[in-house]
């Protein structure tokens, strides 16, 4: 008898703790079925500026994403496409005959009416992460442009993810390769500034590229360069995510500018003249150096034989001539690379 009386209590208690649980999960139920969804988070109202050629399906199936990921405008440039492009719910433009990327996108950027910009070609693709991005940007504020990361369908074809191992090199080098969203010290935008000169992995400030004048150069290749270089020379605050927020879709035989290989390559030189024009810090002089000489090793592996003497030659008198007045700086900060720029002159 004393052992029931014993157990009994225990087991009352148990019932009571039962009960009570399950009334506190079917509050918890109702609480639920009253509430409302919690409203997304507001984005940082942002212009997507489109460049298109020839390349209608491949622009379709981007509108299809970008058209549901609340883009405050969206601006197709259409240049010069032999059938004109047609596109509903965006701002069309229209060049009656191709002028190339740059002024395609100068023209987007010119219609603009938001207080930040992103350019993305119309061969790629926005991902989830960039809406993620978009909020997290909302609330740092002011910024004069964000560097996040991106998918490259080539690394993704060998069974990896993310961005190639030279970009990433430059992430790790900077101390940023991790981190949703960071401020980037001004010290280390000589490492950022290595990276690839995509037009497409920037959120921008608007006013801050129209303030300073900042835009693709006209040439038909490397138009980008300038974008992306003077950005850094002119900025004050400069943000970084590791968020990968495009896929950088990669078909080699298709008529990109990144497959050209004929003497149209030489119009890299007029590339790069925005660029020492703006007569930059010492420190960006010897980075831009490094990214030129990276580059232009890059591109002798595209181009056609042929052409390969005017292109080695035009790069000798770049490198000694153009930017002789580099030289000091460069001998002062890295020896090996004056070394190598001059060991061909």
């Amino acid at each position: 008898m004393s052992r029931l009386r014993r157990l009994v209590p225990r087991r009352l208690k148990r019932l009571v703790r039962n009960q009570q649980q399950r009334a506190q999960v079917r509050a918890i139920h109702r609480a639920h079925a009253r509430s409302k969804p919690p409203a997304p988070a507001p984005l940082l109202p942002t212009a997507l500026v489109i460049p298109v050629h020839n390349d209608a399906l491949r622009l379709a199936r981007l509108l299809d994403v970008a058209n549901d990921m609340g883009f405050a405008e969206i601006i197709v440039v259409d240049d010069g496409s032999d059938t004109p492009i047609i596109a509903e719910n965006v701002t069309l433009i229209r060049h009656n005959t191709p002028l190339g990327p740059g002024p395609a996108r100068s023209a987007g950027l010119a219609r603009v009416t938001a207080p930040y910009t992103l350019f993305i070609d119309s061969d790629d693709l926005p991902t989830p992460d960039l809406a993620l991005l978009l909020a997290d940007l909302a609330t740092a504020t002011p910024f004069d442009f964000c560097l996040f990361k991106h998918i490259d369908s080539r690394i993704a074809n060998q069974g990896h993810w993310g961005q190639p191992e030279g970009d990433e090199m430059h992430w790790q080098a900077a101390g940023l390769a991790i981190g949703a969203l960071r401020n980037a010290p001004s010290a280390v935008w000589s490492d950022l500034a290595q990276t690839t000169n995509y037009p497409w992995n920037k959120v921008y400030r608007t006013a801050f590229l129209t303030d300073h004048d900042i835009r693709c150069a006209d040439v038909t290749v490397h138009e980008d360069i300038a974008l992306h270089w003077l950005s850094f020379f002119h900025a004050t605050r400069v943000l970084t995510s590791d968020r990968t927020c495009v896929w950088h879709l990669i078909d080699p035989h298709a008529a990109r500018q990144s497959n050209r290989s004929g003497a149209e390559r030489l119009a890299l030189f007029d590339a790069l003249a925005p660029v020492v024009a703006a007569d930059p810090a010492p420190a960006m002089r010897v980075a831009f150096v490094r990214f030129v000489l990276a580059l232009t090793t890059w591109a002798r592996t595209v181009m056609d034989a042929e052409h390969l003497p005017a292109f080695d030659a035009a790069l000798i008198q770049w490198l000694t001539q153009t930017v002789q007045h580099w030289h000091d700086d460069i001998a002062a900060a890295d020896p090996a690379l004056l070394t190598r720029m001059t060991a061909g002159s």
